[in-house]
């Protein structure tokens, strides 16, 4: 028996059309087609389904690798940067100690060597300090007036300070005169800077020109009863 599938009456097995509305009747071949069809459709979306939840499982597993990763080296990283932060902090504590021993090493080293000299050099000036002979230029007897030294220093701890000096002849006796120190040639009062600087001391000669004899002399300069620098030159 066949069944219309417009008004749902009863058909003859062999019929074609339907006996009540006369809609043509399905045969049992197309209904098998279709219904081969439908499941075969199914089975299409089945395995479609099927397809994108594995790539779906697959993406999230990479998502997931990737955000263990992250995470590891996320926090490999702070644990670094804690690290540094660490060995930073104390390096400043480092280098705060090393500054506050360094203060209190030129503090003490300050009372007795407040300076050191690199150089001295020798010029020729008169009694109003106008140079005469270029400092380190040639000295000649007849041009002499008052010998001026100058010296190069690089200051440990600045302030004013004493500084003293001796001129020696060619036979090694210690010039002097009526207001000299004793032990010494002459004194000079001068502030000291913490950097590197020149500095011009006092001169010693006459306003006669030609008061220094042609010969070898020697220069030394004192602090705190300390040698800081000396100096050889000739006048020519």
């Amino acid at each position: 028996m066949k069944q219309c599938a417009r008004c749902g009456s009863t058909n003859e097995r062999g019929a074609k059309f339907c006996s009540v509305c006369g809609q043509r009747l399905n045969s049992d071949l197309s209904r098998q087609v279709w219904k081969w069809a439908l499941f075969a459709t199914c089975l299409a979306l089945a395995g479609l389904w099927l397809g994108t939840w594995l790539e779906l499982r697959q993406t999230r597993a990479h998502l997931d690798a990737r955000d263990s990763l992250t995470q590891t080296v996320t926090h490999q990283y702070n644990a670094r940067l804690d690290s540094m932060r660490r060995e930073l902090m104390q390096l400043d504590a480092q280098k705060c100690s090393a500054e506050h021993r360094l203060t209190d090493f030129q503090e003490m080293v300050g009372q007795r060597y407040p300076l050191i000299i690199d150089s001295i050099k020798i010029g020729n000036v008169n009694r109003i300090q106008q140079v005469q002979s270029e400092f380190g230029a040639p000295i000649y007897s007849d041009e002499t007036l008052y010998l001026q030294p100058r010296i190069y220093y690089r200051g440990i701890k600045c302030g004013t300070i004493d500084l003293y000096v001796r001129w020696y002849d060619q036979d090694g006796h210690m010039r002097v005169g009526d207001v000299s120190p004793s032990g010494y040639s002459q004194v000079c009062e001068t502030y000291i800077y913490e950097e590197s600087k020149e500095l011009n001391l006092k001169g010693w000669g006459s306003e006669s020109r030609g008061n220094w004899h042609r010969g070898h002399y020697r220069l030394e300069v004192w602090c705190n009863g300390m040698l800081l620098g000396m100096k050889g030159f000739d006048v020519l």
